[in-house]
């Protein structure tokens, strides 16, 4: 049984444990994807603004007036390339005479590859098909435009500079940042207020042109991405803790009802024994009455009669506790409670102990007031005094020495026996728990007394504490709250 439970722990644990790297590397992978999602749309606010930027100049030189034309053309050639030409036409004055000067650039992609068998009707659908020549396309056709409006305006750095933050802002990057733009005569640099970058700093390069780009040192956007992933992540947490409390829950289950399943065959074999104790004591004392003429003898008769009604007593005492214990279990169970005087209860209780003792016992009372009376219900409460009277007596070796003590507030009945060891006190209460007794073989029980005592005491709305010193004693005190 150990070894199948261990299995079983082993296994859970090991499911469990690949559930939890298989989520772990699954947010990773998300992570990274995120993060790359996050790379491009930066790269991809570098190219927007570039091209705000460039339709702004537009806009100035034609409020300006005419100063020329330029012509911006793309397609694709029959080897698959993509090619972009910007001409630029300028007027001059030479001599007293106005001329035209064009200036035209010719921008190529490179080949595609098996491009052999590519005919020109079909190039510019093939094109399509491919995204990556598309977005190629858009760039070329960006870079040529850009090319034209160079011709008349330069390119206004700051104002690159404060779309692009702009852009960045609407991602959500609104941490600092510094812009270089790096063209064949001119350097522009711009840093927030303040911002050096750190070692883990990304830098974002935008090619606008063969003589000119952008340089953007960010830091990580790993905020940005923990900030879009919280949903998942929580929910995915969420489920890990789940997960745990379940295979946690199934494997105490598992571990209790194993336990309770040891538990019951003990209390099986015990309560066999204890049973048949006093039928057999109380047979041989009845088969002596009747067939050896004992009744004869005044004082045997006696003596066997008394034997007879205490067996039969500890008999009931036992029936009684097992079946107090199945009423508790049901719903419907109530208590009768009432008036009770607590010496009037007490002493029956007393010399039935006395009675059924075997061995000698003192009794110490002490009730304040005299005449003190408790709400509960009689045949609970006695039984609750039964059972811990009964525990003093049997682990106190030799003569037993037991103290009761009942006040308006508390009720204690302490021993001076063996004690009990401070790591089984939390164990007491379980039922069909018995304390271990060492090398003291003589006491008998079946771990329901102090289970059944428990239940009634919180039934009564009650509480009990226990206190106990190995070698000296214990002490129960039931509260009356």
């Amino acid at each position: 049984m150990n070894v199948r439970l261990k299995n079983i722990a082993v296994l859970v644990i090991v499911a469990l444990l690949g559930v939890f790297a298989y989520q772990a590397y699954w947010l990773v992978q998300l992570y990274h994807t995120m993060s790359e999602q996050v790379d491009n749309d930066i790269q991809e606010a570098m190219r927007v603004a570039d091209l705000k930027e460039v339709f702004l100049r537009l806009k100035s030189i034609e409020e300006k007036g005419p100063h020329g034309m330029m012509d911006v053309r793309a397609g694709v050639e029959e080897d698959g390339s993509i090619v972009a030409k910007s001409v630029t036409t300028t007027q001059v004055t030479l001599d007293g005479d106005t001329l035209e000067q064009k200036t035209g650039v010719v921008l190529r992609s490179s080949p595609q590859p098996d491009s052999d068998s590519i005919k020109s009707e079909n190039a510019f659908m093939r094109m399509l098909e491919e995204q990556i020549s598309v977005t190629e396309l858009a760039a070329m056709i960006q870079q040529g435009l850009h090319l034209g409006v160079d011709r008349f305006e330069g390119t206004r750095y700051e104002k690159y500079d404060t779309l692009l933050t702009a852009g960045l802002r609407q991602l959500g990057l609104s941490g600092d940042h510094r812009l270089v733009c790096i063209k064949a005569d001119t350097v522009f640099s711009h840093a927030t207020a303040g911002y050096t970058p750190s070692k883990r700093a990304r830098q974002f390069v935008y090619n606008w042109t063969d003589y000119g780009r952008y340089e953007l040192t960010i830091e990580p956007a790993t905020g940005l991405v923990l900030r879009e992933m919280i949903g998942i992540l929580m929910a995915s947490g969420l489920i890990a803790v789940l997960l745990g409390l379940a295979f946690y829950f199934l494997i105490r289950t598992i571990i209790r009802q194993r336990t309770l399943d040891e538990m019951k065959t003990d209390f099986t074999n015990n309560i066999t024994h204890e049973l048949k104790t006093p039928i057999a004591v109380a047979y041989a004392a009845n088969d002596a009455l009747l067939n050896f003429g004992e009744q004869a003898d005044e004082d045997k008769r006696r003596h066997y009669l008394t034997l007879c009604r205490q067996q039969l007593e500890r008999l009931s005492g036992m029936v009684e506790q097992i079946l107090s214990m199945s009423m508790e279990r049901r719903r419907q169970f109530k208590l009768n409670v009432e008036t009770i005087n607590f010496s009037e209860l007490l002493q029956p209780v007393i010399e039935q102990q006395q009675v059924k003792a075997d061995k000698p016992v003192t009794f110490t009372t002490h009730i304040e007031p005299e005449g003190l009376t408790v709400q509960a219900d009689r045949a609970h409460l006695s039984n609750i005094l039964n059972n811990l009277i009964d525990n003093a007596i049997k682990y106190s070796p030799g003569e037993a020495h037991v103290e009761i003590t009942a006040t308006s507030t508390a009720l204690s009945v302490a021993d001076h026996g063996m004690g009990i060891a401070a790591d089984k006190l939390p164990h007491i209460y379980d039922k069909f728990y018995r304390v271990p007794t060492g090398d003291l073989h003589d006491v008998k029980g079946y771990g329901l007394g102090l289970h059944y005592v428990k239940t009634m005491v919180e039934k009564h709305g009650w509480s009990i504490d226990v206190s106990s010193t190995m070698g000296e004693g214990t002490t129960f005190t039931i509260i009356f709250l």
